[in-house]
């Protein structure tokens, strides 16, 4: 694997905790003493960040869709008079 992939995918298990104590040890120092692999991470930790933002936001769109198609329509009324019925 050439050295870049090699690094994105050490990145990659270091910040989901997934490599094992030793590794963990030699890429710590790696990250004191190489301030581009620091870099990198720190990229590659803000792009986890924005992919979680945007997938949540997603999901959320999502919901607000089958909400609206649930509580809007009087198709399901009796799904509506349930679910009121529980918050009551």
């Amino acid at each position: 694997m050439r050295t870049s992939l090699t690094e994105i995918r050490d990145t990659e298990l270091y910040l989901h905790g997934k490599l094992d104590a030793g590794d963990k040890l030699v890429f710590e120092a790696r990250l004191l003493t190489d301030p581009e692999l620091k870099s990198n991470m720190q990229f590659q930790q803000k792009l986890y960040k924005l992919l979680r933002s945007f997938h949540l936001k997603r999901v959320r769109q999502e919901i607000a869709v089958v909400q609206d198609g649930l509580f809007d329509n009087p198709e399901h009324s009796a799904f509506q008079q349930k679910i009121h019925s529980l918050f009551k």
